[in-house]
């Protein structure tokens, strides 16, 4: 359970999708700037430092983040970061992806879109048939070309998925973005139990689970970025003929057989990984350096 998360009072009515030039590195940046000095700032500042030429954006960002609590706007002038300690110590791209989750409807639209993008398909997915499924049964948003792109480019600043070209996305997040959400249950909880782990994920932060009756099955996208961490000695996972919970894996590439597992342990994230392994935006930003 989320503790001490509060909603932000008068909202802007605007669906989340529609903010189609809101990317994460600037939410990112923004966020992080307005968590400088005690955790609030001038707008007029924020405004100088940041976006001297382009204010627009900078009102949508804003806006957005607001819409997400991550910050409030108590007056005009003025904004903050608020629920800071919900999970504390967890990262920006972890922190929005809780976010966007905790929405409610019809705000919850973006995680509708990442259910269904999971359950059509196990590793890559056509836009055009996540388009068809999205009008089907997310039907009180008006999907469409530029809100799906808006999605997916979102989700992919995430580290949720990323795409193969325009039309076709991969289902698989990226290594640090799991690895992460099991260290954030493992703290948490105080627990390394595997079949604990994936539900509280799925119940927190994304879909993860394959719907289809008896043993839970994890999504194959989500296994092959689990074999990743495996197959590089990131983490171990086992099972336990006496455990309470137990999660199957489809096979990989690397693996043939479908374990049930119960246990997982993870052996430390290296200091200075591949560029492969990171977020996108600590990529980029290694890349202005």
């Amino acid at each position: 359970m989320i503790k001490n998360y509060d909603e932000n009072d008068q909202k802007a009515d605007k669906d989340l999708v529609n903010y189609n030039t809101v990317r994460v590195p600037a939410l990112r940046i923004i966020y992080q700037k307005i968590g400088e000095d005690g955790g609030s700032h001038n707008v007029s500042t924020l405004r100088s430092t940041l976006a001297p030429d382009d204010d627009q954006h900078l009102e949508s960002c804003l806006k957005y983040l607001r819409a997400i609590d991550l910050i409030d706007r108590p007056e005009d002038r003025v904004v903050s970061v608020v629920n800071r300690d919900v999970l504390p110590d967890i990262s920006f791209e972890l922190r929005l992806l809780l976010h966007i989750n905790l929405q409610p409807y019809p705000q919850d639209h973006l995680r509708k879109a990442q259910d269904v993008a999971f359950d059509t398909a196990s590793r890559t997915l056509q836009r055009d048939l996540l388009e068809t499924n999205l009008k089907g049964e997310v039907d009180y948003i008006n999907w469409n070309r530029t809100k799906i792109n808006a999605w997916y480019r979102l989700m992919e600043g995430i580290g949720v998925l990323s795409f193969a070209d325009s039309r076709e996305l991969i289902l698989s997040p990226r290594p640090v973005l799991l690895y992460k959400l099991l260290e954030t249950f493992r703290d948490t909880e105080n627990s390394t139990d595997f079949g604990a782990a994936i539900p509280w994920i799925e119940d927190h932060f994304m879909s993860a689970l394959n719907t289809r009756p008896g043993t839970p099955r994890l999504h194959q996208g989500i296994t092959d970025t689990l074999q990743v961490l495996i197959d590089e000695d990131l983490l171990s996972v086992r099972g336990m003929s006496d455990a309470r919970h137990e999660i199957e894996l489809p096979s990989t590439q690397s693996r043939q057989e479908e374990p049930t597992v119960t246990e997982f342990e993870l052996h430390g994230w290296p200091n200075n990984p591949p560029a492969s392994k990171r977020h996108l935006f600590d990529r980029f930003m290694e890349g202005a350096l």
